[in-house]
């Protein structure tokens, strides 16, 4: 695959906005925008050591596949992410608010309800 750069930005996919539902390890979040390469996701947690660059975790992220004519499906994106950097956005009285940028490691499998 070949990149073609175009100003300052480095990336290979289009992110796309979106809010998801991503389950983690013990814990849920919600994704601030994803691409075909890696997410990019908040979560609340008083154990910022579990989100360290570097570390290999598997997620799930949940969504919902609407087609003109059919009812909706729900589906399921599950593999492992690499974690690439995080950033603490906000301290509340649940936790951190942690920023998590995750890389996938390998496809995401496809699941449907």
């Amino acid at each position: 695959m070949i990149a073609i750069e175009s100003g300052p930005s480095k990336r290979v996919s289009e992110r796309l906005d979106l809010a998801l539902q991503i389950m983690l390890p013990g814990q849920k979040g919600e994704t601030i925008n994803i691409s075909a390469t890696g997410v990019y996701f908040e979560v609340i947690t008083n154990d910022i050591e579990a989100f360290s660059p570097g570390t290999i975790i598997p997620i799930q992220i949940n969504a919902s596949a609407t087609t003109p004519g059919f009812e909706p499906r729900d589906i399921k994106l599950k593999g492992d992410g690499y974690i690439v950097r995080n950033d603490i956005k906000d301290v509340t009285s649940r936790g951190n608010r942690l920023g998590v940028a995750l890389e996938f490691k390998g496809k995401l499998d496809l699941q449907m309800d």
